[in-house]
């Protein structure tokens, strides 16, 4: 533990001077759950692609499951819990985790909860402390869902997505975040990790619309050296399309097993332009009742992340592809259609790359790849014969409000909350406009809009 200390103390920087190194990586290993075992092997890439660059610094936790994976050889010896780690190609230092994650010792094992934003506050200030860099990139792996991430079997909870920036200063701040989780495309998700929202936050975010395969890191970071000449658009951009050239290289190795991922990058700076935008739009809907057939007519042609299951809770269409389909669509009104093609270009703006596999015909690089939560909100939740709550009803976890259930904390979203005021009457953002088509005067607005 002293050794470690002393590296620690070595690391720091002195006030007024820059860092030095490049970049370094933080991984956080969200893998209480069954990701531990599959996550080695996506490691595996990612040590031997970075190999012994100096210019990278890469910092791992890791938070494993007893009932899973039994690797002794990826980090020199089997745990269950969590971990601080150094890595390297072939070697894995294991690290105290200073002042900042104090349980992490080297003479004791520490059974951390994953799906705890705190944990992961923690995690990237300890690595911002002690492996200063000119850039930060942090790279989550696990599950997720756009509605909840990084699920924790012992905790039996999940995190919020708001949850991330209203736990985590705007200190621990990243330039580049990269999630191998699930159907985190979003543009809810972006404007809520933009920067300048007073909580965590990154600059250029990389994610995947769909459920899928993890991306080729062993081909993006080796596009990655010299690490002193990567800039975190190059990141981004080059993420994307290494991925690209990985899963293409994969589905024509193995053409029968189909083709449905995507990716994309996005520059966060300007998701607060696109919400701006698509606000306008929801506005201008809303005050058009008869908006309403000819929008959810689009919605059914668009592209979607779900499979075509737009009566689930998560119903995520292509933005781009809703928005050009409503600039050119005569049954809605003027103001509606031009407010549309305004918002394109926002969203032009903020998809910096893409790509999608044949899965997603008419897909747009660079433009397409970025979905909007718009579900067929009167259909009806049906569990076997039964017919249960219309799916709206689902949807508590896309409110303003904070909400708990069976553990995991969603709901908060500030995409749902900003530029809306509560109870007026008026339609002012996107969800108060799904709410009062969805939800009206039935029940005074179970999402909070107040018709």
């Amino acid at each position: 533990m002293i050794a470690a200390l002393a590296l620690s103390a070595a690391a720091q920087v002195p006030a007024g001077e820059p860092p030095q190194q490049p970049w370094t990586l933080l991984i956080y290993g969200a893998a209480d759950n069954d990701a531990d075992g599959h996550m080695f092997h996506w490691l595996a890439d990612v040590r031997e692609a970075i190999g012994d660059d100096p210019g990278w610094q890469v910092i791992l936790f890791m938070d494993r499951h007893a009932g899973h994976s039994k690797d002794a050889d990826s980090l020199g010896e089997d745990f269950t819990g969590a971990r601080l780690y150094r890595i390297r190609r072939h070697t894995a230092e294991r690290l105290h985790g200073g002042a900042e994650l104090p349980q992490a010792r080297l003479d004791r094992e520490w059974e951390a909860d994953s799906a705890d934003p705190d944990t992961l506050g923690r995690f990237l200030r300890y690595g911002k402390a002690h492996f200063p860099a000119r850039h930060t990139a942090l790279v989550i792996y696990g599950h997720a869902n756009g509605i909840t991430m990084c699920p924790d079997q012992q905790s039996r909870r999940a995190m919020g997505i708001a949850q991330l920036t209203q736990a985590v200063s705007a200190a621990a701040a990243v330039d580049v975040m990269a999630l191998e989780l699930c159907n985190m495309g979003g543009v809810e998700i972006a404007y809520q990790w933009r920067p300048g929202n007073g909580g965590f936050s990154a600059d250029y975010l990389v994610a995947i619309p769909n459920a899928g395969p993890p991306l080729d890191w062993r081909r993006i970071f080796s596009r990655l050296h010299p690490a002193a000449e990567i800039t975190p658009l190059d990141f981004a951009l080059r993420a994307v399309e290494a991925g690209e050239e990985g899963r293409r290289a994969a589905a024509a190795e193995h053409p029968d097993e189909g083709s449905e991922e995507a990716a994309a990058a996005y520059d966060l700076r300007t998701a607060a332009a696109v919400k701006a935008a698509v606000d306008a739009f929801a506005a201008a809907l809303g005050r058009v009742p008869a908006a309403r057939e000819p929008m959810e007519s689009l919605r059914d042609q668009c592209l979607d992340y779900v499979g075509g299951d737009l009566r689930s809770e998560t119903a995520y269409v292509d933005l781009y592809d809703l928005l050009q389909r409503a600039a050119g669509a005569e049954a809605l009104p003027g103001e509606a259609r031009a407010a549309a093609g305004a918002a394109l270009e926002a969203v032009d703006a903020l998809v910096i790359a893409s790509f999608g596999m044949s899965g997603y015909p008419g897909f747009q690089p660079g433009r397409n790849g970025l979905f909007v939560s718009f579900p067929d909100g009167d259909a009806r939740v049906r569990s076997g014969l039964l017919s249960k709550a219309p799916v709206w009803k689902q949807y508590r976890w896309y409110g303003p409000a904070a909400l708990e259930d069976r553990g995991e904390v969603a709901g908060s979203w500030a995409w749902s909350r900003d530029g809306a005021t509560p109870g007026n009457g008026v339609v002012e953002n996107w969800f108060e406009l799904l709410d009062s088509w969805f939800d009206g005067a039935e029940d005074g607005g179970v999402n909070g809009y107040a018709p």
